[in-house]
């Protein structure tokens, strides 16, 4: 199944356009999602309607941009979009300009399900409530109407309509009321060093880490750890990167002798020998 790509953006005659957008801003973060909708009739006349949506307290870019297609395919379908917008469509045509979910739309839809939401490669599918969400509310449209996901070029200054969905999911990330989600639990690092997926080989090495966060993933029953290496003789010491395990009692701002496994497709913490507590000076 190919997604088809739209580089320039012109709304199709008697077709529903959704531009969607997800914002993740910094210091806190907090997420937010744009859908923009055009119509235009078979005369040439255009339609705009702008759904405004509160934000999401901790969401990734990611998230966002699932959620915003999500949001957008669930207001079709609930009445939230103007009724004179829908008479005599043909077809929908829903835009996002993140490739992460236009190109695993189809992974989601036939792939991922079949493998307990495992990549093929090795590792757990990150966000899969939300792309299991996605496959369930995008398949029941499409039983109704003929509907498409399309990949668009972001913040592009010669279409209103993407900047329209951008300033929508800005103005949502400004105001967050809600969660999505378990929320992380996170704790500040003592590297200087920036998270960089891959940092760490896996070689069945022994470490000493430091749990940064922890994000436990339902589907798949793994928690993803963000970890850093404070072993002294190690040569990743200092870095910063993610690992899995079954093990849900390892604890932010807590360290541990661990061994990881040999698979850096699917770095994972293979055991927890003990955790290592500070002494306390008298």
């Amino acid at each position: 199944m190919s997604i088809p790509q739209a580089p320039y953006i012109i709304p199709a005659e008697n077709a529903l356009s959704v531009f969607t957008d997800g914002a993740s801003l910094p210091g806190p973060r907090r997420g937010g999602v744009g859908i923009h909708f055009v119509h235009n009739d078979s005369v040439g006349n255009e339609a705009v309607f702008d759904l405004e949506e509160p934000g999401y307290a901790g969401a990734t870019n990611n998230r966002m941009e699932l959620q915003a297609v999500i949001v957008a395919v669930k207001a079709i379908q609930s009445g939230r979009v103007p009724a004179e917008m829908l008479e005599g469509i043909r077809k929908i045509d829903i835009y996002s300009d993140s490739q992460y979910v236009v190109d695993h739309l189809p992974s989601a839809i036939y792939d991922w399900p079949g493998n307990r939401w495992m990549k093929r490669a090795g590792g757990p599918v990150l966000n899969a409530d939300l792309w299991q969400e996605l496959t369930r509310e995008y398949k029941k449209l499409k039983r109704t109407t003929h509907v498409e996901l399309k990949w668009g070029k972001g913040h592009s200054s010669s279409n209103p309509h993407n900047q329209a969905a951008d300033k929508l999911a800005k103005a949502s990330a400004r105001r967050p009321t809600r969660t999505l989600g378990v929320p992380s639990v996170v704790r500040r690092k003592k590297s200087s060093r920036s998270t960089e997926v891959g940092s760490v080989e896996m070689g069945g090495q022994r470490l000493t880490i430091r749990i940064i966060s922890v994000d436990y993933l339902k589907e798949q029953g793994l928690s993803r750890y963000r970890y850093e290496v404070l072993s002294r003789g190690s040569q990743f010491r200092g870095c910063i990167d993610f690992a899995y395990s079954s093990d849900p009692t390892l604890r932010p701002a807590h360290t541990y002798h661990v061994t990881m496994n040999d698979d850096s497709a699917f770095p994972q913490i293979a055991k927890c020998h003990r955790e290592i507590v500070p002494k306390v000076k008298n």
